[in-house]
C-alpha cells in the first residue's frame, strides 16, 4: 500500500488495536486529512485531536479521506461527528470521501442520527476539483 504524501502526521498512539495513521495536507482553501487503519476507542482520541488541530488552526473546511479505514467502530463516528459541528462553530464544514457502503452501513448500525456529508471519491468532495458548469457562449456583436 503506497502511504501519502503528509505535511503533518499524529503520533501513532501507544498500544493501538493496529496501525493507524492521520496526517493532512490543503488544496486551496481546503484541508484533507487521510485516516489509514483502524479507528477505534484507542484511536479515536488521537484521530480526534488531529480534526480538532486542523479545524482550529489550520482551515476549518475539510475533507477527511477514509479509503485507508479498514475497520471504524462506533466511536469513530462519534468523533466525525464532533468535527463536523466543530467546523461549523468556525464557519467550516466538514465531508467524508472514500468509505463506500461501510460507512452506511456503520452509520445504520449505530442508529446515528447526526449529519455527516458522505462522497464517493475525494475530487467529488473538495469544491474545487468540481467541474465547471457549462455555459452557453454568448455572441459577440
Amino acid at each position: 500500500m503506497k502511504t501519502p504524501r503528509a505535511i503533518r502526521s499524529a503520533r501513532r498512539p501507544a498500544e493501538a488495536s493496529g496501525p493507524f495513521v492521520c496526517s493532512w495536507s490543503s488544496v486551496g482553501d481546503c484541508a484533507i486529512v487521510r485516516v489509514a487503519g483502524t479507528v477505534d476507542v484507542r484511536t479515536a482520541p488521537t484521530f480526534a485531536h488531529e480534526l480538532h488541530h486542523v479545524i482550529t488552526t489550520k482551515l476549518p473546511r475539510l475533507v477527511v479521506d477514509l479509503r485507508r479505514v479498514t475497520a471504524m467502530e462506533a466511536t469513530g463516528l462519534d468523533v466525525l461527528a464532533d468535527a463536523h459541528d466543530l467546523a461549523l462553530h468556525h464557519g467550516g464544514w466538514l465531508r467524508a470521501s472514500g468509505a463506500g457502503q461501510w460507512l452506511a452501513d456503520l452509520i445504520r448500525a449505530t442508529g446515528t442520527n447526526r449529519p455527516l456529508d458522505h462522497y464517493s471519491t475525494l475530487s467529488d468532495a473538495l469544491p474545487s476539483y468540481r467541474p465547471a458548469i457549462a455555459r452557453p457562449a454568448s455572441p459577440m456583436g
